[in-house]
């Protein structure tokens, strides 16, 4: 299981005026996942077009920066198909799980914009911007986990047999 995770709107309010709450709900997250040891992150943020990846993972916690398999490539037009233009941040997980042969994978956005993504994207949490990953969306997460983690021992159960 992959979890595509954006910074701002997410991890702190957006806009994030005050740096001593910057990164405050990682730890909410850090939380959720232990639960999830085969959950993997893959950080989506605009904050990848300013810092290289060793700078981004130096922001996180330690318990999310273990867990950090990659980063989405940019958006590029060239590689997007014509129904995701509109949507670049959908578009780039998208090429992300191309480029690691992983289109089958279950994957999840914790993100703040989904103008972003395309309309009734079932992959994407969103976050209210103003607060962030709080507790309600932690429930929201640990439920989505939970059932793809009974889906997958049941498909594997299925494949047995």
């Amino acid at each position: 299981m992959i979890l595509f995770l954006d910074f701002d709107g997410v991890l702190h309010p957006d806009p994030c005026i005050d740096a001593m709450r910057l990164f405050e709900q990682a730890g909410r997250l850090s939380e959720v996942l232990e639960r999830f040891p085969e959950v993997g992150v893959v950080l989506s943020t605009a904050w990848r077009a300013k810092r290289e990846e060793d700078e981004l993972l130096a922001l996180l916690p330690e318990s999310l920066r273990t867990r950090v398999i990659g980063v989405t490539p940019r958006f590029d037009r060239a590689a997007t198909a014509p129904a995701r233009v509109p949507y670049p941040r959908h578009a780039e997980i998208e090429r992300w799980l191309e480029l690691h042969d992983m289109r089958d994978a279950s994957w999840w956005a914790l993100d703040d914009r989904a103008d972003l993504f395309a309309p009734y994207c079932e992959n994407l949490l969103l976050c209210d911007a103003s607060i962030g990953f709080d507790a309600e969306m932690a429930e929201r997460l640990r439920s989505v986990l939970s059932l793809a983690r009974a889906r997958a021992a049941r498909d594997v159960d299925f494949l047995l047999v």
